[in-house]
């Protein structure tokens, strides 16, 4: 798994390329969500529109990640494509904890941000 870091707004959108497993690159990104909030950010998306694989590793980082911002009142989106990692993430029921949209673009309109150049 490979991640990015994008400022948008308010947001730290982070894409993630790869596999979301239980693997030590998911623990690093665990980390660093945990960094960005102890320097201050608290409103993050997840854009798994590159995102091949899915298991328990990464669930739990959206878990960790909602229940950490939801103590200072903020907030967690995950954009996810109708594929294979969105249906694993209906199926144990984040949509319903997690706001997900189905593209960065409907997060954008949704959001009222700037469109994507």
């Amino acid at each position: 798994m490979k991640y990015e870091v994008e400022n948008i707004g308010k947001f730290k959108m982070i894409h993630i390329i790869g596999n979301i497993d239980t693997s030590e690159s998911s623990k690093v990104l665990d980390n660093e969500i945990s960094k960005f909030i102890r320097q201050g950010s608290h409103h993050f998306v997840f854009n798994l529109e590159r995102t091949t694989f899915l298991d328990s590793g990464g669930i739990s980082l959206f878990i960790h990640c909602l229940c950490d911002v939801q103590e200072n009142k903020c907030s967690v989106f995950i954009i996810a494509e109708e594929n294979h990692v969105r249906r694993v993430l209906e199926m144990v029921g984040i949509n319903r904890l997690i706001t997900t949209y189905y593209s960065e673009q409907e997060f954008r309109t949704a959001q009222k941000l700037e469109k994507r150049a």
